[in-house]
């Protein structure tokens, strides 16, 4: 029985193994989209999930200010044993002997009127909650343009190396040909060991550009909270040839960011907010009304029942007055108290009492309390407003920089792909002359290092003006993941 029992545990354990590892194999294997990697990056963000818990802060207040509304109810019960001297509140006198007594209650009381503290409250909670929902909309747009960054990067980093690859291949083929001439005497020996020290360079190169995307890939991945894997690998889709457009002026871009952005409305809302809050300190100036309603009964071990039992018996009641020898005998009534015990339950329902009352409160002096409060709620709405300004302000400036970077960016852009196209051009022609043996190893060099420069200035300012268009098209409300 017990080698069936290691042997289930066994064989569950080894499952749970195989599980893992596939799962490990399967993350490994998965080619990430652009669109893959924001999701994750949004899902796992630590920062963002603490801020996305803490809202829940804001519904719970929300959610209780509107509960505030309601009565409350709450049933109370005392017991309490008196030993010694103490009052016995049947007969209101001292009496010296050790009781137990009950005290049951169930009071109730609802706010009428408090200068529409309450309303007030509960429309200050909502916009704290919008705002915050809106803040946490703010660190998602931050994260996806982070990721973007990121992602492009990695992109930049894969041609980089492809690049580095081609010069590779490139070298080693005029390699070749150097070491024809060199054998038939064409060219000296040190051309064949200049050409072999361009291709350690290359290949020097290619390898700095691999240490760049490993490096760009830690980036992405650590904002996507992946822990850092070997096997990890992005789609590359197909470039198409760019064509530098901008016809907004930043006036224009910024009206319409300003329509949508989640940072705009979330400082907006703080401001109603802040005056709302006003509303509420002042509300503390006003009377209070309250309804209140209670039930009530009462337990004593000192209480008892007593019945009263009058008995009438003939006794002499005096003398006749003229003659007070003769005595007069007549009815004598006598009352007879007998006491027993008075049950609890009995006691409870003769003791039940039901009472309600109106209460009203007038402020008329608080050692400045509402006053200091309604003083700190008026600074609170001239920050709020100081913040939504400055929000506004931030947004402009970085449209303003986020346009002039675009534009730069497109003109960058057009001016490497014409250098490149030119130093191309250049390139071939010494290409063909160095193989035809019409010019020397240092003059090929030379243009070989040229164009590799246009090539690397070409294709970095190609996916800065991707970004800087995303960032851009971002504050456009239009899609950045394409």
């Amino acid at each position: 029985m017990k080698n069936h029992f290691f042997k289930r545990i066994i064989g569950l354990l080894f499952s749970i193994f195989l599980l893992i590892t596939y799962q490990s194999l399967s993350a490994q294997q998965k080619v990430w989209s652009l669109n893959d990697c924001i999701s994750q990056a949004l899902r796992e963000n630590i920062s963002l999930n603490q801020n996305i818990t803490n809202s829940g802060i804001n519904q719970i207040n929300y959610d209780q200010a509107k509960a505030n509304l309601l009565p409350n109810l709450n049933l109370n019960d005392q017991h309490s044993l008196n030993f010694g001297k103490s009052t016995n509140q049947v007969t209101n006198q001292y009496s010296n002997q050790n009781s137990s007594t009950n005290n049951l209650t169930l009071n109730s009381n609802v706010t009428l009127y408090n200068g529409l503290k309450n309303i007030n409250l509960i429309k200050e909670n909502k916009l704290n909650y919008e705002a915050g929902n809106l803040d946490i909309e703010k660190l998602k747009n931050d994260l996806m343009l982070n990721v973007i960054a990121a992602y492009m990067q990695v992109l930049f980093q894969y041609e980089a190396i492809n690049i580095a690859q081609a010069q590779i291949e490139a070298t080693l083929e005029h390699l070749n040909y150097t070491d024809k001439y060199v054998k038939a005497g064409s060219l000296p020996e040190s051309n064949s060991y200049q050409m072999r020290a361009q291709l350690a360079t290359d290949k020097a190169a290619k390898v700095d550009a691999e240490n760049q995307l490993q490096l760009a890939k830690v980036i992405l991945m650590q904002l996507m909270e992946l822990p850092v894997s070997p096997g990890f690998e992005i789609e590359r889709p197909d470039m198409k040839e760019l064509s530098p457009d901008i016809s907004m002026a930043t006036g224009e871009i910024y009206h319409i960011a300003e329509s949508f952005l989640p940072e705009i409305k979330s400082a907006a809302i703080k401001t109603r907010s802040a005056e709302t809050g006003l509303k509420v300190s002042r509300s503390g100036l006003l009377p209070k009304l309250t309804l209140s309603g209670n039930l009530g009964t009462y337990y004593s071990s000192a209480y008892s029942l007593n019945s009263y039992q009058t008995i009438s018996n003939i006794e002499h009641i005096g003398y006749l007055a003229n003659n007070p020898s003769e005595i007069v005998d007549g009815p004598v009534s006598t009352t007879i108290t007998n006491s027993s015990n008075y049950p609890f339950f009995r006691q409870i329902n003769d003791n039940f009492s039901q009472g309600i009352s109106l209460n009203l409160s007038v402020p008329i002096f608080n050692n400045f309390l509402n006053k200091n409060e309604i003083k700190k709620s008026e600074i609170a709405i001239q920050v709020a407003n100081l913040n939504e300004k400055l929000v506004k302000n931030q947004l402009r400036k970085n449209i303003e920089i986020a346009y002039t970077d675009q534009l730069a960016a497109s003109k960058n852009y057009i001016a490497t792909k014409e250098q490149l196209a030119s130093e191309e051009l250049s390139y071939r022609n010494v290409t063909v002359k160095f193989k035809a043996g019409i010019i020397n190893t240092t003059d090929f060099f030379v243009e070989k290092t040229i164009y590799n420069k246009a090539l690397l200035a070409h294709l970095q300012a190609k996916y800065q003006y991707l970004f800087k268009t995303k960032i851009v098209n971002f504050y456009l409300g239009n899609s950045i993941t394409d």
